[in-house]
């Protein structure tokens, strides 16, 4: 005998309201999907950037110690000084001026970059 139209009783002994509720809402698991991939996004970009700083650090010691080997550079003169805060103020300061083969091209990029002379 079917069971009257009224029922919301299944043929488990459950209702249909109760089974609804367990279930769960896509747009739920969507939202959690996303956060977990989020959270992921932004342990590799906390790690990216710690690299990077890294590697930041590591280029301005190497753009120091090459102005420190160049001849004719006087340790804590004036350009001295200068070519410091100009090699450490930018990565691209640094890559432009490592770039340069030899010592006197290094030299001419940073008179002229910072406006003072290495004799100054």
């Amino acid at each position: 005998m079917p069971p009257p139209v009224g029922d919301t009783q299944n043929k488990n002994g459950g209702s249909r309201s109760k089974r609804k509720r367990k279930e769960v809402d896509p747009s739920t698991e969507n939202a959690a999907r996303c956060n977990v991939i989020l959270d992921e996004k932004n342990q590799l970009m906390g790690k990216m950037i710690l690299l990077m700083e890294r590697e930041n650090l590591r280029s301005g010691e190497r753009g120091v110690e090459i102005l420190n080997d160049l001849p004719g550079v006087k340790k804590w003169s004036k350009f001295h000084l200068a070519a410091v805060d100009h090699l450490l103020a930018d990565p691209a300061n640094r890559q432009g001026f490592i770039a340069f083969s030899s010592a006197e091209d290094k030299i001419t990029i940073l008179e002229n970059r910072m406006g003072i002379k290495l004799d100054d």
